[in-house]
């Protein structure tokens, strides 16, 4: 492999990758600022969180920051420390994994709400899959990136496989249960109101559309770890994961006032 080639797959992937995490971390500061902002009527409970997903955000986008600081910058020139993962990526694992179960639960919260509006079983049922899909992805997650730091180099992550393709497959079931769930819910709760059912449709449509970037996101991970395990094209691509999620949780809370007003 040209050198050229190889940088383009490893240091160059990491770098468009943290590009990426910092757009995004831009805007879940930006959306951040604006929930609290117009969040008068929700309880202390959602706002922790919310201010909680915002702090481990920040710390990711630190750790994600250090990762490529420490291969561009303190081993420029040293290819032999592209063979290892640093310490602040592998940590980033678990705040990315922390994050998620944090907004698929939140998810999962609202989903609940929305069954009890029509009763039924489904408003235990649903909220309890999603959450235990989610602490596979947790554990699975945590795992994988506990192993990483025992078997130390990217060639041999292959050892460790099993953890990242549970976790990944688990997290699009999650997600997909999810948009599901909403757009049902939601589906059954149009009235013959064209501005409601409008509402609705807009929401509906949100649900999908988050559930199919963040499973693209993930995917798109897990295909190119299964092919290039060696490189780092899928951790620049896992560096956005987090704030997916995250983005996708403020941008849904902060559209309530716009269609309030609608």
């Amino acid at each position: 492999m040209q050198l050229s080639t190889a940088l383009d797959s490893t240091l160059g992937a990491a770098f468009l990758g943290t590009l990426a995490a910092a757009i995004f971390y831009g805007l879940t500061s930006v959306q951040t600022f604006i929930y609290f902002q117009n969040c008068a009527g929700d309880g202390r409970f959602l706002k922790s969180w919310v201010f909680t997903l915002w702090i481990l955000d920040t710390v990711h986008m630190a750790f994600t920051a250090h990762g490529v600081y420490f291969y561009l910058v303190t081993n420029f020139g040293n290819f032999e420390a592209l063979a290892a993962p640093t310490w602040s990526i592998l940590a980033g694992v678990y705040l990315t994994n922390i994050s998620d179960i944090i907004v698929r639960s939140i998810f999962a919260k609202r989903i609940s709400i929305l069954c009890g509006l029509h009763g039924g079983i489904l408003r235990i049922l649903l909220p309890v899959l999603i959450v235990i899909l989610s602490l596979v992805v947790f554990i699975c997650g945590c795992a994988f990136a506990s192993r990483a730091f025992i078997l130390h180099t990217f060639a041999r992550l292959d050892e460790a496989s099993v953890y990242i393709y549970a976790s990944i497959a688990a997290g699009v079931a999650a997600d997909s249960t999810i948009a599901i769930s909403l757009c049902i819910l939601l589906f059954k709760s149009r009235t013959e109101l064209k501005r409601t059912d409008s509402i609705l449709n807009i929401l509906m449509a949100f649900s999908i559309n988050t559930a199919l970037l963040t499973s693209i996101c993930a995917l798109a991970c897990l295909i190119t770890y299964a092919i290039w395990p060696q490189r780092l094209i899928f951790v620049g691509i896992y560096f956005t994961l987090s704030k997916l999620f995250v983005n996708s949780l403020l941008a849904s809370l902060n559209s309530r006032g716009m269609l309030r007003s609608k």
